[in-house]
C-alpha cells in the first residue's frame, strides 16, 4: 500500500508519527511526507512532497489579516493558524502533490488539516494521528467548522477518520475533550536518529553527580527564562545537559562548562539515557518521552496547551509544577530527594509500555481501511 502522512512543519507533530511511518516502510509500504521543506531533515528517510507553509510564514499571514496572538489565544489562536492560514496558503499545493502520490491510506497530525483536505477530495481513507492531549470539544468544533468552510471553496466535503491514534496513556486523560474517530492508542517513543553521532558529556570528576536535562522543546526560544533556569540549577550539586540550545540562546551568558552542557539538537532517546531528572516547557512530546523512560519531571509550562500537560502529569505524581523559572532548582533538589515522583513517573512508564505498538496500529488501521 502506500500511506502518505501529512504534518504541521513542527517536530512537534511530526515525530510522533515517525515510529508508524518507520513501521510501515519495515513493512513493505511506500510512504511519503506532505509537509513544508523544512521538514525533509526530518522525514526518516521518507519522500517530501511540499506543501502548504512553513511555521513563521504561517504566523506572518495570521499577523497580517487578523489582531490574534496565534501563541497564546486558545480560542481563536488555532482556528487562524491552522485552518485559515495554513489551508488557505497550502490547499493548491497538497492537493496537487497528494494526487501524484495517489495514497491508499493518509495519516495526518491531529491539527494538520491539508491531510484531510486531500484524502476527501481523492476519496481514500485517513486516520488522525494525535500529539497533543484530544481537543477541548469546543475548540474541536471550532476547528472542524472553520475546515468545512475552507474545504468548501475547493468543492470537497469534509470525511470522517477512520480512527484517531492516540500517544497518551489513559492515566493522563481528562473530561471534556472530543475524539474525531474510535481512539487507537500507540506507545509513545522518545526520538531516535541512527545517524545521530552525539555522545554524551564526560563531566569528569563528577560522574557521580546527578543529570539534569533541560529542554525548553524546539519551539520556544527564550534565552532569559534559560539563564533564570540555570542561574536556579546552579546551588545544586548536579550536572546539567541543555537541549536543544546551543551557546548562542544564551546570548552572552556564560556557563560552566565542568558542570553545564550545551547539546543543541539531540535525538530525545539518546538525551533520556542517564538523567535523573527532565526539566520542561511541558511540550506533549517532551511530557510524553520523559514518561515513556520512567523519568520523573520539573515542569515550567510555557504557552497553548503545555499548562494542561503539566497538570496531567502532576495529577499521575510524576511531575512537578512550577510558575517561575527561578524555581526549578527548589523543585529539582525536591524531586532528588523525594522518590514519590520518581516512583509516579514508573508507574506511567509501565502503563506507556503496555500500550499498542507501532507494528500493531500499523496491522490494525490496514484491517480496517480494508
Amino acid at each position: 500500500m502506500r500511506l502518505l502522512f501529512s504534518s504541521t512543519p513542527a517536530l512537534g507533530h511530526l515525530l510522533p508519527m515517525l515510529p508508524l511511518a518507520a513501521a510501515a516502510r519495515s513493512a513493505g509500504h511506500e510512504v511519503a511526507l506532505l509537509s513544508h521543506p523544512s521538514m525533509a531533515s526530518f522525514a526518516a528517510g521518507m519522500p517530501l512532497l511540499p506543501a502548504g507553509p512553513s511555521i513563521p510564514e504561517t504566523f506572518e499571514d495570521v499577523t497580517r489579516r487578523t489582531a490574534v496572538d496565534a501563541m497564546q489565544d486558545m480560542a481563536a489562536g488555532p482556528v487562524e493558524f491552522f485552518v485559515e492560514s495554513r489551508v488557505s496558503l497550502g490547499a493548491e499545493a497538497a492537493l496537487a502533490a497528494a494526487g501524484d502520490f495517489a495514497p491508499d491510506l493518509i495519516v495526518a497530525d491531529m491539527i494538520d488539516y491539508l491531510g484531510p483536505l486531500a484524502a476527501a477530495a481523492l476519496g481514500v481513507p485517513w486516520a488522525a494521528h494525535g500529539a497533543a492531549l484530544p481537543l477541548d470539544s469546543q475548540l474541536a468544533a471550532a476547528l472542524d467548522q472553520a475546515a468545512a468552510a475552507r474545504f468548501a471553496q475547493y468543492g470537497v466535503t469534509p470525511t470522517a477518520p477512520v480512527a484517531y491514534v492516540d500517544p497518551w496513556p489513559d492515566s493522563l486523560l481528562g473530561d471534556g475533550y472530543a475524539l474525531p474517530a474510535e481512539r487507537m492508542t500507540i506507545r509513545p517513543e522518545p526520538h531516535s536518529d541512527e545517524s545521530s553521532t552525539w555522545s554524551r558529556p564526560r563531566f569528569d570528576g563528577r560522574e557521580d553527580r546527578p543529570l539534569i536535562l533541560v529542554t525548553l522543546g524546539t519551539v520556544v526560544d527564550d534565552p532569559s527564562t534559560l539563564g533564570a533556569i540555570l542561574d536556579s540549577l546552579a546551588p545544586l550539586d548536579v550536572n546539567v545537559i541543555v537541549a536543544p540550545h546551543s551557546a548562542t540562546d544564551l546570548a552572552d551568558r556564560k556557563v560552566d562548562s565542568t558542570r553545564v552542557h550545551l547539546a543543541g539538537f539531540v535525538p530525545m532517546k539518546q538525551l533520556l539515557e542517564g538523567v535523573d531528572v527532565v526539566v520542561s516547557s511541558a511540550g506533549a512530546g517532551s511530557v510524553l518521552s520523559a514518561l515513556s523512560a520512567a523519568r520523573p519531571m520539573v515542569l515550567f509550562p510555557m504557552g497553548l496547551d503545555k499548562p494542561l500537560n503539566a497538570a496531567r502529569a502532576a495529577e499521575a505524581r510524576a511531575a512537578v509544577v512550577i510558575d517561575a523559572a527561578d524555581q526549578v532548582g527548589d523543585a529539582v533538589a525536591q524531586v532528588l530527594a523525594d522518590p514519590a515522583v520518581a516512583d509516579g513517573a514508573a508507574t506511567v512508564a509501565e502503563e506507556i509500555a503496555g500500550m499498542n505498538s507501532p507494528d500493531d496500529v500499523l496491522g490494525l488501521l490496514l484491517k480496517r481501511v480494508g
